[in-house]
């Protein structure tokens, strides 16, 4: 049987079965059996916890933004915190031919022990409703005039997915990204095989699944960090795996 999506008549079955206390592992077992997509089941029975969160009108990808997801104290602390524990950004590919691809630099949040980073980085592991251990260490990044991430995909290739992988983690599902500020000019998100452009804004926050239904990547997930015309521009960005047991072939 093909798998597939839950249309509308499917995703009520299983609003109302959750609210009356099912069993959401048997729910998500009938679910399958009746040739759903493990990520489309999954979803449904854990969609992601944000008031404000909004999808983005494409069919072709599924991306949300939510405003306001962090406070503006929130957004000043770590902007001022990664200011001393930056470094060069890089990239996947180590021999990738253009040396300007990706120019920006990062912190690595996730590993400096800072309560209000921490409590951030729960915050986020909670709305996603993903166990934090299929988390990646959260970071920030910092992108000044002239500076971009061009067109790039976040899950690994096939010929990165190994390499990549751990005892525990296989392919990329989820990408969490919040503005922390907002660019004099420049520094939009865009998604280019999609038409959508996100504009940065303090706090808000960018969320993706780098992957279709069946759990194969998406190509129209591919994104360009454009070019900061003035000013600058901080994010965060945190990303989420599948269980290696669960990772596409």
């Amino acid at each position: 049987m093909a798998e597939k999506e839950l249309d509308s008549e499917w995703k009520d079955w299983v609003r109302v079965n959750v609210e009356r206390g099912c069993s959401k592992d048997e729910l998500f077992s009938i679910l399958l059996r009746e040739g759903f997509a493990r990520e489309a089941a999954h979803r449904a029975l854990n969609p992601i916890r944000i008031k404000t969160l909004k999808r983005l009108d494409t069919g072709r990808a599924e991306i949300y933004c939510a405003e306001d997801f962090l406070a503006e104290e929130e957004c000043e602390h770590l902007v001022g915190l990664m200011k001393e524990h930056l470094r060069p950004s890089t990239i996947t590919v180590a021999d990738e031919p253009d040396q300007f691809f990706r120019r920006s630099q990062t912190c690595d949040l996730g590993l400096l022990h800072d309560p209000v980073a921490e409590r951030i980085d729960r915050r986020i592991c909670e709305a996603m409703q993903i166990d934090p251990a299929l988390a990646e260490p959260t970071q920030a990044q910092r992108y000044e005039v002239g500076d971009e991430f061009k067109a790039h995909t976040d899950y690994f290739e096939s010929y990165e997915l190994e390499r990549f992988s751990t005892a525990d983690w296989g392919q990329r599902s989820w990408t969490f990204m919040i503005y922390l500020n907002e660019p004099e000019e420049g520094g939009e998100t865009a998604f280019v095989n999609l038409g959508l452009s996100i504009q940065p804004r303090m706090g808000k926050a960018v969320i993706w699944n780098n992957l279709l239904p069946d759990g194969q990547p998406n190509p129209d997930t591919l994104h360009h960090g454009m070019p900061v015309k003035a000013g600058s521009k901080a994010i965060v960005t945190k990303w989420f795996r599948r269980p290696r047991s669960g990772q596409a072939s």
